[in-house]
């Protein structure tokens, strides 16, 4: 061979290759043995001998190799390994469990090839055999590990399927009860207004319990009016269907639609789609998400700075992200980070609102599989990043 020194190899120690082949059948790190066509045992190394616990003169000549095998191996072996030895005089890796003289088994693989005589007659067995009990305990261990896991998914399918009942029994009961409370509540109303326009009222602390009960009845109808938009836009994502949303045209028409906020100078809106035209999603449900992050962008404005807000969409490591980028007033999110998406949970209290705005935006955005992130400094403003996977088109 090029490139090799033969100078700088170890001289070769000759007693390597003085090797004593019967020490080396007797104590092979396999078990050897020798048999006649019906399986009487001629011949054994000591390596098998140790593995089953029998001294020499108790097997060979007075027991067959079936013997050594366990029942169901012992079938097999004589259903399955003679015939294809005398079809083809050789078997390969075929897994049986010896029976040791204590009772005990261990678990081989068994190797054979039969030999023939000068006419073709079956003459001797010869059989390999290799311990596998630490191959066994791994495969057991596989198998068991694996049945744990099936019976944990089977749990988890079955809670998930739990939830999801919870959930749409609990959408229904929000649903009926938020309808069903709507007409008492406006009757209510009516009945105050009523109330107020007849009534005549001498205490001076009057008008002010009279504008806190009013307060209270519309903060109740805007709450009744919050539970019914949540429960509606869920069922409008079951019921319609998956599309290729043409961004740039459909985010202005939303724009259009936004409220105008009284004494704040006009908004700018900056759009940039370029790189993500479309998203692949249920209209009604991407409408909503947008909406709500661009009415709150206004909302929540900076008094006295004019709004700017920006909506742009990117494809982030392989992932569609959707971003609504305002200059408000933005989040202490160290205080309220962790109640950011909770339902009816408001951070400005001097502007109205129902608090149902960014938990419908959230629970919207984790049924498509979607994330939110959200960075944001008090006084600078707030970012929405919207991670949604399999969205893009």
């Amino acid at each position: 061979m090029r490139g090799v020194n033969y100078k700088m190899l170890p001289a070769l120690d000759l007693r390597l290759t003085e090797e004593n082949l019967d020490d080396l059948y007797e104590n092979a790190p396999c078990g050897y043995c020798s048999c006649l066509p019906d399986g009487t045992l001629v011949k054994l190394n000591q390596t098998l001998l140790n593995w089953l616990g029998y001294a020499r003169q108790e097997l060979v000549a007075n027991q067959c190799l079936q013997q050594l095998l366990t029942v169901g191996a012992r079938l097999h072996y004589e259903m399955h390994c003679v015939p294809l030895l005398l079809l083809q005089s050789q078997v390969r890796e075929v897994s049986y469990s010896l029976r040791r003289k204590d009772g005990g088994t261990v678990p081989v693989l068994l190797n054979a090839v039969l030999l023939r005589d000068a006419e073709g007659n079956p003459l001797v067995i010869r059989v390999t055999l290799f311990d596998i009990t630490d191959r066994r305990k791994y495969e057991q261990e596989l198998l068991r590990t694996k049945a744990q896991a099936e019976e944990q998914r089977e749990q988890l399918r079955a809670q998930n399927e739990q939830l999801t009942r919870i959930n749409a029994d609990l959408d229904s009961f929000v649903y009926t009860a938020s309808h069903d409370l709507k007409q008492p509540v406006h009757n209510l109303t009516g009945l105050f207004q009523e109330f107020e326009r007849s009534a005549t009222f001498h205490d001076p602390a009057a008008a002010s319990m009279v504008g806190m009960f009013h307060e209270a009845l519309q903060q109740l109808l805007s709450t009744i009016d919050g539970l019914t938009e949540v429960v509606q836009r869920q069922r409008q994502l079951e019921e319609a269907p998956v599309e290729a949303v043409l961004l740039q045209p459909f985010t202005e028409e939303i724009i259009r639609s936004l409220p105008q906020q009284r004494e704040q100078p006009q908004p700018v809106f900056t759009l940039d789609f370029a790189e993500l035209p479309t998203l692949r999603m249920a209209r009604p449900a991407l409408h909503s998400v947008l909406y709500n992050l661009l009415s709150n962008a206004l909302k929540y404005a900076e008094p006295g700075r004019r709004p700017r807000v920006a909506v742009r969409t990117a494809w982030v490591e392989g992932v569609p992200v959707l971003s609504v980028q305002d200059n408000g007033r933005g989040i202490d999110l160290e205080r309220h980070g962790g109640a950011l998406f909770q339902l009816f949970r408001r951070f400005h209290p001097d502007v109205t609102g129902s608090g149902v705005g960014l938990y419908l935006v959230n629970r919207l955005v984790h049924q498509v599989g979607g994330r939110i992130d959200v960075v944001s400094k008090v006084g600078q403003g707030t970012t929405f990043r919207l991670l949604m996977p399999g969205l893009g088109s």
